[in-house]
């Protein structure tokens, strides 16, 4: 039993550590639920959603990106400077799984999203907008657009 602590300490005592990297929250839009976002460099994150699509074909969503972070500084006409906004694009996968209306068999879909967004940060917490169109490759090719409004609270 102690072999096990000591080996799940050894695994949890690096990701607290890393905490401050990682933002967790929510989106309201498609899917709306729990957003998580993992900052690897200044330039770069991970995140991910996880939710329930609200529009004509309810669903489980589940999504994963990779984000190039564009940091940036905005100067306004009185000489102050803005750096709190960070565009970014996006490139990733979705999985969806829903229920056929016809069959009542549960289908499960997986396609490609591309697209971006921006995100303001004030202090610990971030506020993102972000649209992505996705492709679906699995059980069709089929076209879906996907986004929303969120925010994020960084350890």
């Amino acid at each position: 039993m102690m072999k096990k602590i000591a080996i799940l300490c050894i695994l949890v005592v690096p990701v607290i550590l890393s905490a401050q990297n990682l933002g967790l929250g929510i989106i309201l839009g498609s899917p709306t639920g729990l957003s998580l976002k993992y900052l690897l460099t200044k330039t770069s994150a991970f995140s991910a959603h996880a939710g329930w699509s609200f529009h004509e074909d309810p669903g489980v969503h589940l999504t994963g990106d990779y984000q190039h972070l564009f940091p940036m500084v905005i100067e306004t006409a009185e000489g102050a400077s803005i750096s709190d906004f960070t565009p970014y694009i996006a490139v990733g996968g979705r999985f969806r799984f829903k229920k056929d209306e016809e069959t009542d068999d549960n289908e499960f879909h997986l396609g490609i999203r591309i697209g971006g967004g921006v995100e303001y940060n004030i202090s610990k917490f971030g506020i993102f907008v972000e649209l992505l169109p996705v492709v679906d490759l699995v059980p069709e090719t089929s076209f879906d657009l996907e986004g929303g409004l969120g925010c994020l609270f960084y350890f």
